[in-house]
């Protein structure tokens, strides 16, 4: 199936989110819409495109977005991860899938990886309208994963890191430029994500001028942002697709909670974090996420 996609923006808050709207050519009849969203200091130009393409190749509209400060959205400061304005950022997302002629309505799903997947789930927690939410390699336990990425610094790499963050904080408040650390680097080096799979896998995905800083202050709150906690109150369907080696969101916790959730598929990959976005493992989280939805999204009725 040929596919039509176009360049679009949409507000959030103040300022314009950037993204792609993918539809499927040859029908007239709105369509179910998968909006996407990507992971922690991540764009929609790391890994994620692919998949946006299979999804509407299969007969789904897709939404797939820069949240505020990342990639072509525009933002100050760059590279700001901020739970806070990327949850916003959802919202606002699905607000603008949901007026396209193109969709129906009804038939709206929230589609995450890492990061962004944990998000998913709490923009559907929020939002009653969207039908069904997929989570793949998610960050549900902010805690957890920030104890994985911890085991990776040292301890005069942890006082850097902790400094920095205190300084970008108490910058932020004063006006001041913000005070950046590494997204992710080698084993041993100063970055927040150091393990041999995060480092590894950002370096499959990103483009070759990606930006690796991202504000430090995000080290000092990412512990307390735990989405999976909504699972125990989550009665639509939910789409779980866990990696066995991460070591970025240790899948142990995130499983425990989906298996209490009666609403859960869970679907268990033999990867690494980063690898879920990449062949053989990118068809398999293909066809899991279209048989979910096929299953669940019928003649514009939620199962």
């Amino acid at each position: 199936m040929s596919v039509r996609q176009v360049d679009v923006e949409f507000r959030s808050g103040d300022e314009v989110c950037r993204a792609w709207f993918f539809s499927p050519e040859g029908t007239e009849e709105p369509r179910p819409c998968i909006v996407m969203g990507h992971g922690f200091g991540l764009t929609r130009h790391c890994g994620l495109l692919e998949l946006a393409l299979a999804f509407a190749r299969a007969d789904y509209a897709v939404l797939l977005f820069d949240y505020r400060g990342f990639g072509d959205s525009r933002s100050e400061p760059r590279q700001l991860i901020s739970i806070r304005k990327q949850l916003a950022d959802w919202a606002a997302a699905l607000a603008y899938a949901r007026a396209r002629s193109e969709v129906d309505s009804t038939r709206i799903v929230s589609w995450g990886y890492s990061l962004g997947a944990g998000h998913a789930l709490t923009a559907a927690s929020r939002d009653a309208t969207v039908a069904a939410a997929v989570s793949v390699v998610p960050m549900f336990d902010g805690l957890s994963s920030t104890l994985a990425a911890m085991k990776g610094w040292s301890l005069l790499n942890l006082v850097r890191i902790v400094g920095r963050a205190t300084k970008d904080l108490v910058g932020s408040w004063l006006g001041r430029p913000p005070v950046l650390v590494p997204l992710t680097a080698a084993p041993g080096e100063l970055g927040l994500l150091t393990s041999s799979d995060a480092y590894r896998g950002y370096s499959a995905l990103v483009p070759s001028d990606f930006d690796y800083d991202t504000p430090a202050r995000i080290a000092l709150f990412f512990w307390s942002y735990v989405p999976g906690l909504l699972l125990a109150r989550f009665s639509r369907p939910i789409l779980l697709v866990a990696s066995s080696g991460d070591q970025i969101n240790p899948p142990g916790p995130t499983i425990r909670r989906a298996r209490r959730c009666s609403s859960a598929t869970i679907i268990e990959l033999d990867c690494e974090h980063m690898e879920a976005a990449l062949e053989p493992h990118r068809s398999r989280v293909v066809q899991a996420t279209l048989d979910f939805l096929n299953r669940h999204l019928q003649s514009g009725q939620v199962q």
